[in-house]
């Protein structure tokens, strides 16, 4: 228990006078210098960490100076006084402390966390402030036998747990997060970080000091003045070193400049950080959404794998799509560990996509119809448009072609070279109408009867060119004499006017007739010419070599 001091006697007979004595001066030094700091950090305080680091160094300042007019009242009434008012800078400190060290952790706190963190404080100030009623904060005073104008405070319950304990508290936890901080450091700046957390144990160690009284100069207070020190290392560190935002700031304003959102969740989905661009994505502030889950439609068991691991989320019926990245936290991940969440907007991207696959798909169909319609002129420019059968330029290109394969095979190729007869009588007496019915007719009949490797081609008015692979003479002939008399039976015209036409056929074969396409035309004309010469209507093959 601590001893109870009663003496109420002034140090000194005139009230408010002064004496200002070295440790005094040494006080004030420490308040300027707070002073000076707590300008300097307010003046980049857009680094994390850095407005709390003004805001402490300003309490320090205050308390500093608190203890500087406390340190030269030359009464007991004054010293009490400066006290109380001193005590604004003693009980914001280790809380300000505390908030320097949790936003150096990117951790943000509520008005509601940051009104309870005070609330204990205020009711410590308001105990000081009264207790003279109380003596629950002081319970006596007397002068220390150290000289130099120093008081020495006894102290009652409501110090040692309100104001030493919860300032205690503060500290420890505070440093803590400062330790915490350290991983962000790479190894070449290790040294700087051990220098910074050597600086924030100096507090500690002045108020232990005061309080075990093992100070040499007893009554005298050192914890401002380590405050003051550890401000200056972080004042240094923030213009020289740039220790204190050059990597966990860095990251940090990193993270709130991606264009993608990145958030941390737990193994709840509940949501412990996140950035700005993240609670774009979600809609909602991002001090709302922390300790929130999230939202139903984001799965939970794939987010929830124990893997790295890429998803594709359609939100909102489809209205908006995500690309969201799964990174486990931790080295070995483990179903109940954290994971961070990295998800972009892609919705313009897949609309895009989806634009560019459909126009890729008509443009596919307009192709295709390009290359149907190229192909239908390719046959038109190959087929007669009367009859329907090849043309002239088709066989000029098929005739070589088909030789040489008969050749290659030692199969025999057969032409039937077939010329209608008195075809301009059938015009002049029957009308084109009728003639070209004719041509229609004998078309058709020749590819009714036709086999699947022969080739029909309308040569020109009324001659017809049939070429027949692998056909002996004979079995040609035959098949011709077959057309002829079918052809010959069939009715044309209507009523009175209905007649009966015929042709003349000429053939001629590879390689008993000739071993060429123009010499085997021309055997095959030479036939034709005889038939017609010999009055028409009738097949015939060509003489042989």
């Amino acid at each position: 228990m601590p001893r109870r001091y009663t003496s109420r006697l002034p140090i000194h007979p005139r009230p408010m006078t002064f004496d200002f004595t070295p440790l005094a001066a040494l006080s004030g030094i420490a308040a300027l210098i707070s002073t000076a700091i707590a300008a300097i950090a307010w003046y980049r305080r857009q680094f994390p960490g850095v407005r709390w680091l003004a805001l402490l160094m300003s309490s320090v300042a205050f308390w500093a100076a608190g203890a500087m007019c406390e340190l030269s009242a030359a009464s007991l009434s004054a010293k009490i006084a400066w006290s109380k008012l001193e005590y604004l800078g003693t009980l914001s400190t280790p809380v300000l402390f505390l908030l320097l060290a949790l936003d150096y952790n990117r951790i943000q706190l509520s008005r509601r966390w940051l009104a309870a963190l005070f609330a204990l404080p205020l009711l410590c100030l308001l105990l000081a402030f009264s207790n003279e009623s109380h003596q629950l904060v002081w319970t006596g005073y007397r002068p220390s036998p150290s000289g130099y104008n120093l008081l020495i405070y006894g102290h009652g319950p409501a110090f040692w747990i309100g104001v030493a304990g919860y300032s205690y508290l503060m500290m420890l936890i505070g440093s803590l997060m400062l330790i915490r901080a350290l991983h962000y450091y790479p190894a070449h700046f290790r040294g700087q970080s051990i220098v910074l957390m050597a600086s924030a144990c100096a507090p500690w160690l002045g108020n232990i000091l005061y309080l075990s009284g093992a100070m040499p100069l007893q009554g005298l207070d050192p914890t401002p003045l380590a405050f003051t020190v550890t401000g200056l290392v972080f004042a240094l560190d923030l213009l020289y070193l740039r220790l204190l935002y050059l990597v966990p700031v860095a990251r940090a304003r990193s993270f709130e400049a991606m264009g993608d959102g990145v958030l941390v969740v737990d193994d709840e989905l509940r949501i412990l950080d996140l950035n700005p661009a993240a609670a774009r994505l979600l809609g909602r502030p991002g001090r709302q959404l922390l300790g929130q889950p999230l939202p139903a439609d984001w799965p939970r068991e794939q987010i929830l794998r124990g893997r790295e691991q890429s998803l594709e989320l359609s939100l909102q019926d489809g209205a908006r799509i995500l690309d969201l990245r799964v990174y486990p936290i931790a080295q070995q991940p483990q179903p109940h560990s954290s994971r961070m969440l990295v998800a972009r907007d892609i919705t313009e991207r897949r609309r895009a996509e989806e634009a560019l696959r459909g126009a890729n798909q008509t443009l596919a169909l307009r192709i295709a119809e390009i290359e149907a319609l190229q192909a239908a002129l390719r046959e038109q420019a190959l087929r007669d448009p009367l009859t329907g059968l090849y043309n002239r330029r088709y066989l000029d290109d098929t005739f070589a072609r088909e030789l040489s394969r008969a050749r290659s095979e030692g199969a025999p190729l057969s032409i039937a070279l077939i010329d209608l007869d008195d075809f301009k009588r059938i015009n002049d007496s029957f009308g084109h109408y009728f003639g070209d019915e004719v041509l229609r007719r004998l078309s058709a009949l020749l590819a009714e009867d036709g086999r699947g490797g022969d080739i029909l081609c309308r040569l020109g008015g009324e001659e017809f060119l049939v070429l027949m692979p692998g056909c002996s003479p004979s079995q040609a002939w035959e098949r011709a004499e077959r057309w002829r008399q079918a052809f010959a039976r069939q009715p044309h015209g209507a009523g009175d006017d209905s007649f009966c036409a015929t042709f003349s056929c000429g053939l001629a074969a590879f390689p008993v007739h000739a071993d060429s396409p123009a010499a085997l035309y021309q055997a095959a004309d030479r036939a034709l010419y005889a038939v017609k010469a010999g009055g028409k209507n009738a097949c015939r093959l060509s003489a042989a070599l």
